[in-house]
């Protein structure tokens, strides 16, 4: 307990040095060891000569049996006149967020109310004191996990219609958290430290099969070019898509193939070709002609969802070609047969998609995107790109790993094309279909969000630019590799 808070009062001092001089910090203490750590990081930041004071909530004290170590710490804070105020209503909750010495500055806020045990909805002062520190506009320090989060799923526990502190920085010990990495937590846990406490966390009993996948990552995966090389070394790609009124969807699945590395690319489209100025490079095929038998194919995106789209996505699955199946395709794929199979498969459903496929509410999808891929993998026998917030990328064996890229900036028509179109580029260049997954997914992230820096605002990506951005994200990997 004295490293953990010794770690939030070191990145509490670091926010309160930005601060406003004399902006009060408040330590609101549950009733764990969460709560100990917050009022023991308030006697550290007392003793350093911030104006710190410690709070409980009515209903969620540590009462008179709390865990050891948090009574040792009381015991402490009594000696000290340090004993948390006890807030008993609403009224009161926001007069305490207003008081201290300087009542007009907004807070700095050290979140000890619940951790990583959280399995009931924040309810009555606990749902209150979240809408408080928002409106006061405090500046927040999560301890652990924001409370209200769920540590392994990223959901608000109780839901949508549940409450959670919105953290400007969220202090977690030991190890990352997955409920940190991926859906509603993405909007909660602000920016991410973690606290080894000096223990290494490969020890530590946890899931073995999951992973946070960065730039580290990322490079490690990222495919060499050797000098004697010719397209025929890279792949071939066919997008099986671009029906009528949705050509630009096949386009971008191929500009997202070529940017990526592979050799050529073809578009399929169901009611005849379509054909790309800006990118003579793509090259049209007949729908119905006969598959090369070396082609990756990226199949859905515009495809429609018709009788003969349906013959084309069959055709695509009885082939056992390595597939990446997106949009369109996934809408369809519950009503075909599964095909001779394909090590090389890959989904990439958006929630909706998701929950489409496993016959849920979207809901039940974001409440634990983790297992909702792990369940989809599974059951298709296919590498699962569930996208959002923390994209999540599964393999049949149960492995996952949450990519540390990407942003609102994606959250636009056609970023997923030219994700399904990459991942396809690099299955054709050999990589398997996890790999390929696990790269695409960073480089279309990390393209959107240094798109986001450079214009300081994630939002007004056109999907046209991604290529080249994509382009961008790889060659500088490339060259951090080099370094």
């Amino acid at each position: 307990m004295a490293r953990a808070a010794t770690a939030v009062a070191d990145a509490a001092e670091r926010l309160a040095r930005g601060l406003p001089a004399g902006t009060p910090i408040h330590a609101f203490c549950g009733p764990g060891n969460n709560g100990g750590d917050a009022l023991l990081a308030a006697i550290l930041l007392r003793e350093r000569g911030f104006a710190a004071r410690a709070f409980e909530l009515s209903g969620a004290s540590a009462g008179v049996n709390p865990p050891a170590d948090t009574a040792r710490v009381r015991a402490l804070a009594a000696r000290m006149g340090m004993t948390p105020s006890l807030v008993a209503s609403d009224a009161a909750l926001r007069e305490a967020l207003a008081s201290g010495p300087a009542a007009a500055q907004p807070p700095l806020v050290l979140d000890g109310l619940f951790g990583i045990g959280l399995a009931r909805p924040l309810a009555g002062l606990a749902e209150a004191y979240c809408r408080a520190l928002a409106d006061a506009g405090a500046t927040v320090v999560a301890i652990d996990v924001p409370s209200g989060i769920d540590a392994d799923t990223g959901a608000v526990v109780g839901g949508p219609a549940g409450a959670a502190v919105g953290a400007t920085l969220t202090v977690t010990m030991i190890a990352d958290k997955p409920g940190l990495r991926t859906g509603a937590a993405v909007d909660h846990a602000g920016r991410i430290e973690v606290a080894t406490l000096g223990i290494d966390a490969g020890r530590v009993a946890r899931d073995r099969d999951g992973r946070l996948f960065g730039r580290d990552d990322a490079a490690a995966l990222l495919p060499a070019r050797p000098l004697d090389s010719s397209k025929g070394n890279f792949g071939a790609v066919l997008v099986v898509g671009g029906a009528s009124g949705m050509a630009g969807a096949a386009l971008l699945a191929g500009r997202g193939a070529l940017c990526g590395g592979a050799g050529k690319a073809w578009i399929a489209a169901p009611d005849g070709p379509v054909f790309d100025p800006g990118q003579p490079q793509l090259m049209t095929r007949q729908a119905d002609a006969p598959f090369d038998t070396r082609a990756t194919i990226v199949a859905g995106c515009g495809l429609g969802t018709g009788a003969r789209a349906e013959a084309l996505l069959q055709r695509v699955l009885d082939s056992g070609l390595p597939a990446v199946l997106d949009a369109d395709a996934l809408n369809l794929l519950p009503r075909l047969s599964a095909g001779r199979g394909s090590a090389s498969l890959v989904l990439t459903p958006h929630p909706l998609e998701a929950a489409r496929l496993v016959g849920c509410e979207v809901s039940e999808i974001q409440a634990d995107r983790i297992g909702a891929a792990c369940t989809i993998a599974e059951a298709r026998r296919a590498t699962v790109v569930l996208k959002g917030a923390g994209t999540v990328v599964a393999d049949p064996g149960g492995e996952w790993a949450i990519v540390d890229a990407g942003g609102p900036a994606l959250a636009t028509a056609g970023t997923g094309d030219v994700l399904a179109g990459l991942i396809g580029g690099l299955i054709a260049q050999g990589m398997s279909a996890r790999d390929a997954a696990l790269l695409a997914c960073w480089a279309h992230g990390e393209a959107a969000d240094r798109w986001t820096l450079d214009l300081g605002r994630g939002a007004g990506l056109s999907a046209a630019e991604l290529p080249a951005l994509i382009r961008a994200a790889l060659a500088g990997l490339a060259r951090s590799g080099r370094d």
